[in-house]
């Protein structure tokens, strides 16, 4: 093999050898060899290209070198005049390949800081590395909320909980419109805020029952951490709103063991939803599945995957109400059980239920969301959502699903092309009064930087991958000091990504960028506590682990 510039002092040969069985090499002009050899020489030359990592620590040997060489014990390595030789079988090379990327990053790792690599040159592939980052979250919901009390420890007796004042359960009502996560599902509160108003056991239906305890027991507890003013007109204490909470949640779960053998409802579908986020709220995830594979089942049964199907279970339910309007209802319901299935999925590595590479779904998806009577901020929040859990699905397929280790660059790039297509789509940051519009200017910007990190995190220290992370994980910082002081309970969704960006500056802590990093860390854990959350925030390990190493490089919080 020709000697490349960018190697230095080492040589590298492969050999390659066979006994006398197919691999043996046959006619070396023939199409198929010359297009196997064509691969090969790809995956030589990116892996050349890596190794000016290693060249820089010949050149700039540590004190003390020590190499680490545990990738290569399982190889038989001989040394020739020409260089290093290891004889193999074709179908072996790209072990090989893998075990002498892993032995480059090994020994780079502790010693290259980020500023002296390469920025230009795009690589022709990218490798895993779980030595930094030995597990990268898809992404989920992380509760900043107290974890509400057990219900196996709720008194079930009479099953019916505390009634509520009527103007406590209209602001309830009130604020889940615009305060559930994913954006909120129209047009619910013109449809059903007057019906649920009206709260009777005794002439109620048993789903709209259903609907009104899933809302409540999720409501309650939200509602005394960001609006506490909702109840200025009856006491609360936290211990309060957690019992009361568990007691609604209880009499939901009993109403759902009800209804389980009963033909399903959109109204039903939506509540089971509801569960699903009472327990991503309150970071009890080991039953998250189970709902959102009981709204699923729902779905399928009402056949909301299908446009026909809407159509006929707005029908079959409108009574009084205007069809148009139920149907517009039911596409709501699925685009929620679209984003929990996803969280859902990610949550517990599990496969996606709510598919829209479907053609049925993908028609009412991509449609997006229409307004009606409501915010257009609002509508456009759900229409980036949806964009972000779509790319992140991808995200997932590209470089968490497959055992490979390395990934053309290329199908990282394809990602990176969405990725910036999104980010062109997002509204400017402006002052504006509109809450909704707030959430979509800084939200999804945070969200955006995000997939950045995600997409590049596991193939650190990767010089492009470096710089992708390193970008993303500061404008983050930036992103959440702007919107500080107009922040509000659409915080939650975004703690995912505030954990993101403190674990790439926590990275570089270590390194050249030292003072850059604990200035963004500060900075972080600032925001942190100057939210309604905080007191909460100051008992999760990651934001003690923060607060730690700022105090161990002489800077405070408090």
């Amino acid at each position: 093999m020709p000697e490349r510039s960018g190697l230095g002092m080492i040589s590298l040969l492969i050999m390659i050898t066979g006994a006398a069985s197919s691999d043996t090499p046959g006619d070396l002009e023939s199409t198929a060899l010359r297009n196997r050899f064509s691969g090969l020489e790809d995956q030589i030359h990116s892996l050349m290209a890596e190794f000016g990592v290693i060249e820089m620590l010949v050149k700039h040997p540590p004190a003390t070198p020590v190499i680490q060489n545990a990738s290569l014990q399982s190889w038989s390595i001989q040394c020739n005049p020409q260089g290093l030789s290891i004889e193999t079988h074709m179908i072996a090379v790209e072990s090989i390949y893998s075990a002498l990327i892993r032995f480059a990053l090994d020994n780079a790792i502790p010693s290259i800081p980020p500023s002296i690599r390469t920025h230009g040159q795009q690589p022709r592939w990218l490798v895993r590395n779980k030595t930094i980052f030995p597990t990268v979250k898809l992404g989920h919901f992380t509760s900043l909320l107290p974890s509400p009390q057990s219900t196996e420890n709720v008194e079930l007796d009479g099953l019916l909980p505390p009634l509520l004042p009527l103007s406590i359960v209209k602001s309830l009502l009130e604020l889940y419109s615009t305060c559930l996560l994913h954006g909120g599902l129209q047009p619910f509160q013109k449809l059903y805020m007057n019906r649920l108003m009206e709260f009777n056991p005794e002439t109620m239906p048993a789903a709209d029952q259903f609907l009104y305890a899933s809302i409540i027991c999720q409501m309650v507890t939200h509602a005394y951490t960001w609006h506490p003013k909702v109840f200025t007109s009856m006491p609360m204490t936290k211990a309060g709103s957690r019992r009361l909470a568990s007691q609604y949640y209880a009499y939901a779960k009993h109403l759902l063991s009800t209804l389980y053998f009963e033909p399903p409802t959109l109204v039903a579908c939506h509540a089971a939803c509801n569960l699903v986020l009472y327990h991503l709220e309150s970071g009890q995830t080991a039953v998250l599945y189970i709902y959102s594979g009981i709204a699923v089942r729902m779905a399928a049964a009402l056949q909301l995957y299908s446009p026909k199907g809407i159509e006929r279970a707005a029908k079959a339910e409108a009574g009084n109400l205007p069809v148009v309007e139920v149907e517009e209802y039911g596409r709501s319901v699925l685009w929620l059980l679209y984003f929990l299935d996803t969280a859902a999925s990610h949550l517990h590595s599990r496969p996606y239920e709510v598919r829209p590479d479907e053609p049925e779904i993908s028609s009412i998806l991509s449609q997006g969301p229409f307004p009606f009577n409501g915010d257009a901020h609002q509508h456009l929040f759900q229409w980036l959502e949806y964009q972000a859990c779509a790319i992140t699905r991808t995200i997932r397929k590209t470089c968490f699903d497959s055992s490979v280790e390395q990934i053309p660059y290329d199908a990282i790039a394809d990602i990176e092309h969405r990725l910036t297509a999104f980010g062109v789509s997002l509204p400017p940051l402006e002052a504006t009064d509109s809450v909704w519009n707030l959430r979509c200017q800084y939200v999804h910007r945070i969200k955006y930087q995000g997939l950045w990190i995600l997409l590049h995190q596991t193939y650190l220290p990767a010089p492009i991958s470096d710089k992708r992370c390193t970008d993303a994980a500061l404008a983050i910082v930036d992103l959440f000091e702007a919107w500080l002081p107009h922040i509000d309970c659409y915080f939650r969704p975004c703690v995912h990504e505030l954990r993101q960006a403190s674990d790439i500056l926590l990275y570089h802590v270590e390194g050249p960028l030292k003072t850059i990093a604990l200035d963004g860390l500060e900075k972080l854990v600032k925001v942190v506590l100057q939210t309604p959350v905080h007191a909460i925030a100051r008992t999760r390990p990651f934001v003690q682990r923060l607060q730690q190493v700022l105090a161990l490089h002489g800077r405070t919080t408090d």
